[in-house]
């Protein structure tokens, strides 16, 4: 998995090494496709796309920057409808400052991107008092979103809250175990801590009790004392916060001594194998992004032909291209207003927010690890019967 991760990080330079040249030349395409019209006649949208290029999220950047390219590339001949501008993202405090400078000087209409808090909240004053609107793609933080609300800034989200996640995982646990012996386990990390504690409240609400609240140091090459202690709960459901490698040696160790486990978590689960198999049939509560929604088939077939993987991020940016695409075909002088009371049809599909940029459909699904890889529960059901 590694290997793929690492070849397709190859294709996506090459293509951002292949269509440098093709940046160069859009203004020029663009202003060719419409010098037999009236150029007042079509609104082009100055959208800025800001994400880091190097440190642990330049991949995060890059495949971002990559959904875009791709949209363009697939439109280019039928005239596209936005100019990209692109700011390369600094992931410190203060970070954003000279970046939102440099996009109000720019007359961005739109920004996509800013995948570090500490440059999001230090951009976010110079852009509102520009009106200029940012899409959030990656920042979860319910700190940061609910100062965002509290000071009415342009912030919209496509990704959810983090307490969503938590929402979601409660409603899964009383849907699907209701009758079954539960415990939450967690690493002891803040994330994970507070993760687990937000599940057990919106649990007690549902008048859920679990079995077993428990903790356990993470990084051990064994887990038999936590395993045991399930065992003698008897336990048989497992709500897991901690890693990936974490949960793959909890469900070794229990199967070493006979005890069958269910096991879930959250985020942390989407992560590569570190020589030890992750088991089937293990749920991972994640946002799901795939290309469901409008345009996903010619929007697959250009994945394809650029030879990267449909991932989130890569998908976010092309989507992102779509609906600046639809803002310009909407000619709005508000786009801020536009936001907030139109709906959106993109491959992720319906795209809406409310009045606070929140998005209002629901984007996680309970993911279950099947031989190598994460599906949906009717996909299982599917795979099982053939």
């Amino acid at each position: 998995m590694i290997e793929s991760v690492a070849n397709n990080l190859c294709k996506i330079r090459a293509i951002l090494r292949g269509i440098t040249l093709f940046f160069v030349l859009i203004p020029a395409i663009i202003s060719s496709a419409f010098a037999q019209d009236d150029p007042k006649d079509e609104k082009i949208i100055r959208i800025g796309v800001v994400a880091p290029d190097d440190g642990s999220l330049g991949i995060l950047g890059t495949q971002l920057r990559a959904g875009f390219l791709i949209f363009q590339n697939e439109f280019i001949e039928q005239g596209l409808r936005f100019d990209v501008i692109e700011e390369t993202e600094v992931c410190e405090t203060g970070g954003g400052t000279d970046t939102a400078f440099g996009l109000e000087e720019a007359q961005v209409d739109l920004v996509v991107g800013f995948l570090c808090v500490e440059s999001l909240v230090s951009a976010m004053p110079i852009l509102d008092q520009a009106n200029i609107p940012v899409i959030n793609v990656n920042i979860r933080s319910d700190i940061v979103r609910d100062e965002a609300a509290r000071l009415d800034w342009p912030l919209f989200s496509i990704a959810p809250r983090a307490s969503d996640q938590a929402k979601f995982a409660s409603k899964y646990i009383i849907d699907n175990w209701g009758d079954k012996s539960v415990a939450l386990v967690e690493d002891g990390t803040i994330s994970n801590r507070e993760l687990v504690d937000a599940i057990r409240l919106q649990l007690d609400d549902g008048g859920f009790q679990p079995i077993v609240l428990d903790n356990f140091r993470p990084g051990q090459d064994k887990q038999f004392g936590l395993v045991r202690r399930l065992e003698k709960s008897k336990i048989s459901h497992v709500f897991v916060g901690a890693t990936r490698l974490d949960t793959s040696i909890i469900a070794r160790d229990a199967r070493e001594i006979g005890l069958d486990l269910t096991f879930a978590g959250g985020d942390t689960l989407r992560a590569a194998d570190e020589n030890l198999p992750f088991p089937n049939g293990a749920v991972a509560i994640i946002p799901h992004v795939g290309l469901t929604g409008a345009n996903s088939v010619s929007a697959r077939a250009a994945f394809d032909e650029a030879g990267i993987f449909p991932d989130r991020f890569p998908i976010f940016g092309y989507a992102m291209a779509e609906l600046a695409t639809i803002l310009a075909d909407i000619e709005t002088d508000d786009v801020v207003k536009t936001l907030k009371e139109d709906i959106f049809d993109t491959v992720i599909g319906p795209v809406s927010f409310d009045r606070y940029g929140e998005r209002q459909e629901n984007t996680f699904n309970a993911m279950i690890w099947q031989d190598g890889r994460f599906i949906k529960d009717e996909e299982l059901a599917i795979t099982e019967t053939q």
